[in-house]
């Protein structure tokens, strides 16, 4: 598979507001905290048209069924095998029209996963150079064939690892 990149859309963040407000008019648990992630929320960045969200909770409920039938309702589907790959998250998906749209990362809002997804978009809103360069390993990795996307996202683990790594220093 090929990976394709498209140009900014400032419209994701619209996409981002709106999906996030419908997720809020009833969700089953009212401590909820919810940001927009991934290179949809960096600006000038080119990346694949998925809203990414991560959806933070004082802690991952024991009994995740309200969450899942809830997050249904919206057009998502619960993908249970990625739990044993990152059991700190909780994963679900949404398409329209055959072709995805959004990601929800269900996680602890007390948790390394919520604190490195955070810090790396910050970093790169906030360091043009950083975002510059992430934008050309990007280009460059849509150049090859992938077995999946998440092959795709692990060939960025080392620059993801290596913004990570300031994090980790500063705290």
């Amino acid at each position: 598979m090929t990976i394709e990149l498209s140009e900014y859309n400032p419209e994701w963040t619209t996409m981002f507001d709106t999906e996030k407000n419908t997720i809020l008019t009833s969700f089953p648990i009212n401590e909820v905290l919810i940001e927009h992630i991934g290179s949809t929320s960096i600006p000038n960045l080119k990346a694949k048209p998925i809203i990414d969200i991560i959806l933070g909770l004082t802690e991952l409920p024991l009994d995740i069924l309200p969450v899942v039938k809830y997050l249904k309702t919206l057009g998502y589907e619960y993908i249970e095998e990625y739990n044993s790959i990152i059991p700190e998250r909780r994963f679900f998906q949404k398409d329209l029209n055959g072709k995805r749209t959004h990601h929800i990362h269900l996680v602890s809002f007390n948790s390394e996963f919520w604190d490195k997804h955070l810090f790396f978009r910050n970093h790169l809103r906030d360091n043009p150079t950083v975002r510059e360069q992430y934008q050309v390993l990007k280009a460059d990795l849509t150049k090859r064939q992938w077995k999946s996307g998440n092959e795709y996202a692990d060939a960025k683990g080392d620059f993801i690892k290596s913004v990570d790594s300031l994090r980790v220093k500063s705290g």
